[in-house]
């Protein structure tokens, strides 16, 4: 004979998933000139406004923190040389870590005025130029795609709730056999 189950057990599990949404902490960056560029997200798309960016050095040490916006999203100017990861923390040791790609050319300095056509630009000021447009455009396209990467999918929630009512089940036939 089989028990009903206990309702009480599967509203405090209802109750504690919503903590689970910690786990789903994604984060996303990248450097653009000087400055570094990124978001902090859920998996399902809403902003972790709550979450504290850490700028960590090659040894995993923090060199600054930063607090997103409203969208998430986080920028600083000046990015200190010995940044390497970008981390997303929200409470209860919950993170996300993002490695950071620098390109080998350093770059640019301050606008300058507009090259007359006939003076040619050497090769390294042509270089900078062309990565920082570079930088401009992809950046906020891969953003995207690490965004929609992260989402869940009807087969991803169909493929949960199948292993759930599967254990379950399992479980249930385990127990009739006693």
């Amino acid at each position: 004979m089989m028990k009903r189950p206990n309702f009480m057990v599967a509203l405090l599990l209802m109750l504690v998933s919503g903590a689970c949404q910690a786990h789903l902490l994604k984060v996303f960056a990248y450097v653009e000139g000087e400055a570094l560029h990124g978001n902090a997200y859920f998996a399902g798309g809403g902003p972790a406004t709550g979450a504290r960016i850490e700028l960590h050095n090659s040894k995993g040490e923090p060199v600054a923190t930063l607090a997103p916006d409203a969208n998430g999203e986080f920028t600083q100017l000046s990015l200190p040389v010995e940044v390497t990861e970008v981390v997303a923390v929200i409470g209860d040791g919950h993170q996300a870590r993002w490695p950071l790609q620098r390109s080998a050319a350093p770059a640019l300095p301050a606008p300058q005025p507009v090259t007359p056509v006939n003076e040619a630009l050497d090769a390294d000021a042509l270089a900078k130029l062309v990565e920082q447009a570079v930088a401009r455009q992809v950046g906020p396209l891969r953003q995207e795609l690490q965004a929609s990467e992260a989402r869940a999918r009807l087969s991803d929630i169909v493929g949960g709730l199948g292993m759930i009512f599967g254990i379950a089940f399992g479980l249930m036939w385990w127990r009739g056999r006693r």
